[in-house]
């Protein structure tokens, strides 16, 4: 696995999945779940990943760990810094772009206005839902319903907890033959 590095307006040699979602919603502790080691930074404090960092995964792919939308303790202006830099690259390289969301939550207006740009820009997009581990039987039931019924042409959809590895190798299975397919 190499060292991860920050995008700089190259197309990476092979394909490449995109993290992206709200500030705090998992995606660096994901990532690093993913990976199999820490390489990404990790913060309570929203805002923390401010750039594009490329991981290469040893399957040969790249995954993307992209700033966050939404709230972080940083000027309104960089915020839409880091929106323009992402659609850029969504636009550049076509990754495949996973969104992550907390799965606590019902589907937040600012998850869905992301997945529009995705969808105009003509990406496929699998829905992470994040957190799963504190959720209770009935609770996965209810959001499951709601995840199916407000994303409802996701390529993926699935519960993901980065602290315990509940669905990471489902949907690392995934990733695999959608990309290799």
């Amino acid at each position: 696995m190499a060292k991860g590095g920050i995008y700089r307006d190259e197309i990476p040699p092979a394909p490449v999945v995109a993290l992206s979602g709200r500030s705090n919603v998992g995606k660096s502790s994901l990532l690093n779940k993913l990976i199999g080691t820490p390489v990404a930074a990790v913060s309570r404090q929203p805002g923390r990943t401010r750039g594009i960092y490329l991981y290469q995964d040893k399957a040969g792919f790249f995954w993307a760990d992209m700033p966050g939308y939404g709230y972080a303790a940083v000027p309104q202006a960089q915020r839409r810094a880091w929106m323009m830099e992402a659609r850029r690259f969504l636009e550049k390289v076509r990754p495949l772009v996973c969104v992550l969301v907390d799965s606590r939550l019902p589907p937040q207006q600012i998850d869905l206005e992301w997945i529009a740009q995705v969808k105009r820009i003509g990406l496929p997009y699998a829905l992470l839902a994040t957190k799963v581990d504190t959720l209770t039987q009935s609770q996965r039931y209810r959001q499951a319903k709601q995840l199916m019924a407000s994303y409802p042409d996701a390529v993926w959809r699935g519960f993901l907890s980065a602290r315990t590895g509940e669905g990471i190798a489902a949907f690392r299975e995934w990733v695999s033959g959608y990309l290799h397919q």
